[in-house]
């Protein structure tokens, strides 16, 4: 009975350890997926959009 048990736990966090090397990859490529948004929204703020404006804009919005 003990052997079994122990070969049931055994091949149950071999299962589990598997699952966790798939969520590494999912944070690599959430890691990748915001470094590209960063990299996007820093083009995009070099390149003729008046960034203060906007924020002024929208903060007399909020002011009413």
């Amino acid at each position: 009975m003990t052997r079994a048990f122990i070969k049931t736990k055994y091949r149950i966090q071999q299962a589990l350890e598997g699952r966790e090397r798939g969520a590494s990859t999912i944070e690599y490529f959430g890691v990748v997926v915001v470094a590209v948004m960063l990299i996007v929204a820093m083009i995009a703020a070099f390149r003729g959009f008046n960034l203060g404006a906007k924020i002024t804009t929208e903060l007399n919005k909020i002011q009413g």
